[in-house]
């Protein structure tokens, strides 16, 4: 499948597939709802960076005999670097000017992007990337640290095996490590568990990257035969097509909380990916043509000052606004904003600086380019004096508590009471019923109206944790089994850390199949949130005992009941949800 013709350096079927990986990542952040697997395209990246790396390695090598590395890791620097450096600059000034509260958190969050250790900083710091609560406009920088890393470790060892070794060793070696890196993802993951070690973890992910370089040893795009049997071309056409489907299928129907993902999952749909990029490069496949669409391949190009842009610009829109139910204009927002700092970043930092480096300040040339340099050095300037100067204390959090044994519980707000107008217009004063002694098992949510829960049930048992999931319930329910009796009430509040299935729902109601249950809905702006809802109104359905307390239904649209991350609560949404319960509960 090889020809020693003269080789083409543009594969345009590539940066078409980046373009869908950019756009389906870009919907992901915009609300996870809309594409609830588009954190995919990440993986897709991968692969792409693995696979491109290496034939340009193995190219060099075969005609040279060595790789050059510091030809290699110039232009890696100057392909990567300024952008970053004018996003990082541009993201601190405006920080600076009017988000002063997050400059703390920015600061050091700045520090492992310079250094490209993002990845490891944010699992060192305990971030959950899928629910985040503050805003960490850096955040996404954590795949460009893993692709840095390898850039840096990869020519050596490649170059060390082709010298001492062979192409099959190296081959075998790689293999062996992609696989070993999908099986360590899967004996650290845990149902329930919080899954970003798995997803930052270089060690977790290297997986991917590998099968990109796999490909480049037997499918070097610059040397496929542009004529081949029509046979072999209907063929390499339908693989590349069917798996180009299943990938996009897989945006729409894979969340971050689907087992299958740690347990294989991303090595089996990086195998999807190689036989789409395969078939994307191949000069006469119908998926390259496809993907060779001008408004692809022009996104394509796009794609690192989009990918770098789009999720501080989305961050600090809906720093604004509650998460999750930002108004349809704030999309438009966002959108239009990440277009427009994308196509400056290519046009006049990404492009020139790729072309030219340092050239590009030359005396000549200022003539046509003074204002960006200007702006560029006045940028870089303020940040780097404002960087060091900033005061470095500790920002105010979000949430203060304060731990009681096993429930962590916010600081009274104030005394339950509540006013609701009747049928006639006239507001009636709602009593608590103070006369009953039900057990409340939740996570956050319940720690939030932990104090007004006991004003109106003071004999209430209330067992509420930060980030506790149904995999962490489910046990914890053996410990309250005294409590599965006849008249007794058991609220559930277990839908918003995480997906479960109905066998796990199961498990937890048959642990208080005597008792009289409350499920209630999970308000939460992540993927999930309605296949959680949904299973808890089947369980109402098929148990007698089970009752739902739709707290989904009452609180939609209403903003003001919610801090800015779209699930904990301010008094409104407490006075609300109190109101509920003993609206409910009977």
């Amino acid at each position: 499948m090889t020809s020693m013709k003269k080789e083409t350096h543009y594969l345009p079927g590539l940066d078409g597939l980046r373009a869908i990986a950019v756009m389906a990542i870009i919907i992901f952040h915009l609300n996870p709802k809309f594409l609830p697997g588009g954190f995919l395209g990440v993986d897709t990246f991968f692969i792409i960076s693995g696979y491109l790396i290496t034939m340009i390695l193995l190219k060099e090598y075969r005609e040279t005999g060595s790789i050059n590395l510091f030809k290699f890791y110039t232009k890696r620097i100057k392909r990567l670097f300024p952008a970053i450096l004018f996003l990082l600059v541009t993201l601190f000034a405006y920080c600076l000017l009017f988000e002063q509260s997050i400059l703390h958190q920015l600061k050091k969050d700045i520090i492992a992007a310079f250094f490209y250790v993002s990845n490891w900083w944010y699992i060192y710091d305990k971030v959950d990337y899928f629910q985040a609560l503050e805003p960490r406009p850096l955040q996404h920088l954590w795949s460009l640290a893993i692709e840095e890393q390898f850039y840096i470790f990869f020519p050596l060892i490649l170059l060390l095996f082709l010298k001492k070794f062979s192409r099959r060793t190296a081959m075998i070696a790689f293999t062996v490590v992609a696989i070993i890196s999908a099986i360590w993802m899967a004996i650290l993951y845990q149902p329930g568990m919080q899954v970003s070690r798995l997803y930052f973890g270089t060690d977790t992910r290297l997986q991917t990257m590998l099968l990109g370089v796999l490909l480049a040893f037997f499918w070097p795009a610059f040397r496929l035969k542009r004529e081949v049997p029509p046979a072999m071309r209907l063929t390499i056409s339908a693989i590349g097509l069917i798996n180009f489907v299943i990938l996009l299928i897989s945006f729409t129907q894979i969340t971050e909380a689907t087992g299958f993902l740690y347990n294989g999952g991303f090595f089996i749909l990086g195998l999807i990916t190689i036989s789409t990029i395969a078939s994307s490069v191949h000069p006469g496949s119908m998926l390259k043509q496809l993907l060779s669409l001008p408004f692809l391949t022009y996104i394509g190009r796009l794609s690192y000052s989009l990918y770098l842009w789009h999720f501080p610009v989305i961050v600090m829109v809906e720093h604004h606004f509650v998460k999750g139910q930002a108004p349809f204009y704030a999309y438009i927002i966002e959108i239009t904003l990440t277009l427009l700092f994308a196509w400056f970043s290519y046009e006049f930092i990404e492009t020139p600086f790729r072309r030219e480096g340092f050239s590009y300040f030359k005396p000549s040339r200022l003539k046509t380019r003074w204002p960006v340099v200007l702006m560029l050095l006045a940028l870089v300037g303020f940040s780097g004096y404002s960087f060091v100067q900033t005061d470095t204390a500790e920002a105010p959090k979000v949430y203060t508590t304060q731990t009681m044994g096993s429930v962590t519980s916010p600081k009274l707000l104030g005394p339950v009471s509540w006013t609701d107008e009747d049928n006639s217009g006239n507001d009636t004063q709602y009593e608590a019923k103070q006369y009953i002694s039900p057990l409340f098992i939740g996570d956050s949510v319940l720690v939030d109206i932990n104090q007004q829960l006991k004003e109106i049930y003071p004999n209430a048992t209330i067992d509420g944790e930060i980030g506790r999931s149904i995999y962490k319930a489910i046990p914890l329910a053996d410990q309250y089994s005294y409590l599965n009796k006849k008249d007794q009430i058991v609220v559930l509040g277990i839908g918003t850390n995480g997906d479960f299935e109905e066998v796990q729902l199961e498990t937890l109601l048959a642990k208080f199949d005597k008792a009289k249950v409350y499920l209630v809905t999970a308000r939460v702006p992540l993927s999930y949130e309605s296949h959680v809802n949904e299973l808890m109104k089947e369980a109402a359905e098929k148990h007698k005992n089970v009752q739902v307390i739709d707290w989904y239904a009452v609180s939609s649209n209403h903003t003001e009941y919610f801090a800015p991350d779209g699930i904990h609560l301010e008094y409104p949404g407490i006075q609300a949800m109190i109101k509920l319960f003993n609206d409910s509960i009977k």
